[in-house]
């Protein structure tokens, strides 16, 4: 799928495309919708998790407010991943405030 190469203020997963959502934290989190992966990007201050710099399967996103699938400017978001598929055990992962979605460009 060809990303829209504008800014947008709301994503739903199922639209695909490789995305970069930035937040109040210097960490970013990168999507690959068409794949199904994300990968978090820490930034400079924030603590270490495991999987940083690593693509993992997506499972699910759903927003502080309820929302499942959608990511929106302003919200907060628990990202659901499957880092080990061989295992029962998933991980999430509630970044700060989305402050942008953008598209992502390149290889990451």
């Amino acid at each position: 799928m060809t990303n829209n190469h504008t800014t947008k203020t709301e994503l739903r997963i199922d639209e695909g495309g490789r995305w970069l959502l930035r937040s109040t934290s210097t960490t970013v989190c990168l999507l690959d919708l068409d794949a199904m992966l994300l990968s978090r990007r820490r930034g400079p201050g924030s603590p270490a998790m495991p999987y940083d710099d690593e693509w993992v399967p997506l499972v699910e996103v759903a927003s502080t407010r309820g929302d499942t699938g959608v990511i929106r400017v302003g919200d907060r978001h628990r990202f659901l991943t499957d880092p080990v598929p061989a295992s029962d055990e998933h991980r999430w992962w509630i970044p700060r405030t989305c402050t942008a979605i953008e598209p992502l460009e390149g290889d990451a």
